[in-house]
């Protein structure tokens, strides 16, 4: 996903567009997922009642107690997300927030747009150029686990996408950290940089020159010296 995000960061240079993207941080994101919800889920993507059920009995029954000054309190149930450390959960997890994300974005086509051909040579870039043959893909957002990563192509439309996005978390009972959450703003080549204003809920989020982004480092200026500095400092 590393690659991906860098990848998309070169792309919008190379074909001279402007990349806004907000690292987006959810509050215990896997703990506050609804099970009722993610089990009508999966039985709507077609997964097998016996399988649903299985899964339903890893989760039924849980409980949890509260140490506090060495003393435990006494049992209570947890009757909402999916259980921390098990194999199985980043995968469910996943599938309620592609549910999340098909709910949000239906019918739209916000996101950055970029041109691509699979004929010829992969790096002539003079060949994007041309009318003919040239195909053209919409890449919104970036996903891994629960780190998520929305695109754009301009203010006008991240604020849409973090619109859409923050009514669906509110469908299906997920929570927007607006502390965490950080927009980017890459300009084109020779163009500007402009500082982003991305509201959440009236909210506005705060805007950054880099972020670390599943342990690597993006910045605006699309180079990776941040990274290997940031990566030789670790070292030393």
């Amino acid at each position: 996903m590393i690659f991906a995000a860098r990848q998309l960061q070169e792309k919008c240079q190379e074909q001279n567009r402007e990349l806004y993207t907000t690292f987006v941080d959810l509050t215990k994101a896997f703990d506050t997922v609804s099970r009722e919800g993610l089990w009508r889920i999966m039985s709507k993507f077609g997964c097998p009642d016996r399988f649903i059920l299985m899964v339903r009995q890893f989760h039924d029954g849980m409980t949890a107690r509260v140490l506090d000054d060495g003393e435990a309190s006494e049992a209570f149930p947890v009757t909402n997300g999916v259980k921390q450390g098990c194999v199985l959960a980043p995968t469910l997890f996943s599938i309620m927030f592609s549910a999340m994300l098909s709910d949000a974005f239906q019918n739209s086509s916000l996101g950055i747009r970029l041109r691509y051909r699979t004929d010829g040579k992969l790096f002539n870039l003079r060949r994007l150029q041309a009318v003919t043959k040239i195909k053209e893909t919409v890449l919104r957002d970036l996903l891994f686990a629960d780190d998520c990563a929305l695109n754009a192509g301009s203010e006008q439309e991240m604020q849409a996408s973090m619109d859409k996005f923050a009514a669906a978390c509110d469908n299906f009972g997920l929570l927007i950290n607006t502390k965490k959450t950080e927009v980017m703003h890459q300009p084109a080549p020779k163009a500007q940089h402009q500082v982003p204003t991305i509201t959440v809920k009236g909210q506005k989020l705060q805007a950054v020159d880099q972020f670390t982004y599943l342990g690597s480092t993006l910045s605006r200026s699309v180079t990776i010296d941040i990274e290997v500095n940031c990566r030789v400092a670790k070292a030393s």
